[in-house]
């Protein structure tokens, strides 16, 4: 199939249904991308669209490894406009598609970036590429152009970004730099090419506006599935880290004075632990002046200990950051001197709109310890204190607490005293909540999303504080101060629905915030 290119965006019908075909795009006879798509027809479930704003006035032909029969023409038109009404509304997703790892977080000239592993072709994981985003505030975003797309080294598996602001890597002062990994034998193209998983960067010099891939790889193929680059500079040694998933339960921390040529100083294995490493130092809240550095992998497991530079020591066992399982592949932001922010991808089931997956509410870290073990905390940004307002709780004849949501997301903040009896239970929709002072128990259920319930205990006969935001099918939670925190998911419709309270516990503060820009 050939067509004339007029417009910037190409249109392609989606149908979960169908069977995956593999398309094939050439300008002048050569490839400029590939896409893995269940194509449907013209009242397909959703429509996407592939950026061709760089073939505009061109000639392209398509091909596939089906008969031409098999896709219909597609139009060409605008961005597709998404129109889903129970989009989150303060939890970031994709325009469209699937999203998963949150990828190049770095904070620039006033602006938070944040790129993410992204699939524009369908609601399943595939077709890597880099979206992106940007924020003055981590809570309301603006999503930007696609970033990178794959090519014949591989799909664009997750990376990390640094703002060069001592022109380390000669592209110029405070350029923006993004090692990402290019996973060589995820598409056909790079399988064709005979090219495996490797370490390469892209530099932008406008911004984060656009990215240009460097032709050469900073690491060449190690081992395995060797991926997810995260870089960061060590000022007490004077050079920049940066930490390397390799293969199994391993991993290397590598060395460099430009960004651009690394030197391997240490391998590591944590049983449990792969997939986007992570080494940051964080202050131990209740030890003044102590740090302590962590080492960190995707499903949140980590271990404390010291890093000189070149080598981390373990000082810990590991241990887990959350209590519930849809948090994953958290990296720390970039350039947020004091502050370090995490944001997690959040593995959503939900699919009944054109998109899947949503980011957590970034947070900030913090160590505190606790019978001389040092855990993570959570809080949600500072910046989400700009949003709240509160609203008043009416007490009904039952003297239970109600309140009627009106479609914004909340932020529900409790404590309790010290107390050996009684429990708070929440209602919302169908999703509940009950803090149980008897057994020390945390229980929070939807029936429709989950066969059981999470079950989060707590230290009894200690006192209890309990915040959660709700948003649009999501409920995030951060119990004592933030040593508690997980993602429950929910109905798309729960900020609908009215929220009942009862307690036969005495509950010292009870206080609902909606969650707007002021």
């Amino acid at each position: 199939m050939r067509l004339q290119i007029t417009e910037p965006y190409l249109w392609l019908p989606v149908d979960t249904k169908k069977t995956e075909v593999k398309l094939h795009f050439y300008v002048n006879g050569a490839k400029f991308q590939e896409v893995d798509i269940r194509l449907g027809e013209a009242d397909a479930g959703f429509y996407t669209c592939m950026d061709v704003s760089k073939q505009v006035g061109r000639e392209i032909e398509i091909r596939s490894d089906e008969e031409e029969k098999s896709f219909p023409v597609a139009c060409q038109r605008e961005k597709v406009q998404n129109l889903y009404p129970f989009r989150p509304q303060i939890h970031f997703t994709p325009e469209i598609g699937w999203m998963n790892d949150p990828n190049g977080l770095v904070y620039a000239d006033g602006v938070y970036h944040l790129f993410y592993q992204w699939n524009p072709y369908g609601i399943v994981w595939g077709n890597m590429h880099w979206g992106h985003a940007v924020s003055k505030d981590l809570i309301t975003w603006e999503y930007m152009p696609l970033a990178m797309e794959p090519d014949e080294y591989g799909t664009m598996f997750s990376g990390s970004g640094w703002q060069d602001k001592e022109n380390a890597a000669g592209y110029g002062k405070d350029t923006l730099l993004f090692f990402y990994t290019a996973a060589g034998g995820e598409n056909q193209w790079s399988r064709d090419a005979g090219n495996l998983y490797t370490q390469r960067l892209a530099v932008s010099m406008d911004g984060g506006k656009t990215l240009e891939k460097a032709e050469t790889p900073l690491l060449k193929h190690i081992i395995g599935g060797n991926r997810d680059p995260k870089v960061f500079y060590h000022a007490a040694s004077s050079a920049y880290v940066m930490v390397l998933y390799l293969d199994g339960n391993e991993f290397a921390i590598f060395r460099s004075m430009d960004l651009l040529h690394w030197e391997e100083n240490q391998r590591l294995a944590v049983e449990g632990m792969w997939e986007c490493p992570d080494l940051f130092e964080l202050p131990v809240e209740n030890e003044t002046g102590v740090t302590k550095w962590v080492f960190w992998s995707a499903d949140g497991y980590y271990v404390v200990g010291e890093f000189d530079g070149y080598r981390f020591k373990m000082e810990s066992e590991r241990q887990s950051a959350y209590r519930t399982r849809l948090p994953y592949a958290a990296q720390t932001y970039a350039g947020t001197e004091g502050r370090v922010i995490s944001v997690a991808w959040i593995r959503t089931e939900n699919s009944s709109g054109d998109f899947r997956g949503m980011m957590s509410l970034p947070a900030e870290l913090s160590l505190r310890k606790c019978k001389g073990q040092y855990s993570i905390c959570f809080r949600p940004v500072r910046e989400l204190e700009e949003y709240k307002k509160e609203i008043p709780v009416v007490q009904n004849r039952e003297k239970n607490m109600e309140i009627l949501l009106s479609d914004t997301p909340v932020e529900l903040c409790m404590k309790w005293d010290s107390q050996e009896s009684g429990c708070t239970k929440l209602t919302i929709g169908t999703l509940f909540v009950k803090v149980d002072f008897v057994t020390g128990m945390l229980e929070i259920h939807d029936p429709k999303r989950y066969a059981e319930p999470f079950q989060i205990p707590f230290e009894k006969g200690e006192p209890f504080s309990l915040n959660c935001i709700i948003d649009r099918g999501i409920f995030e939670f951060y119990g004592n101060d933030g040593s508690l925190y997980g993602v429950v998911e929910t109905e798309d419709t729960v900020l609908r629905e009215k929220m009942t309270m009862e307690s036969d516990a005495k509950v010292e503060q009870f206080k609902v915030y909606e969650l707007r820009k002021q």
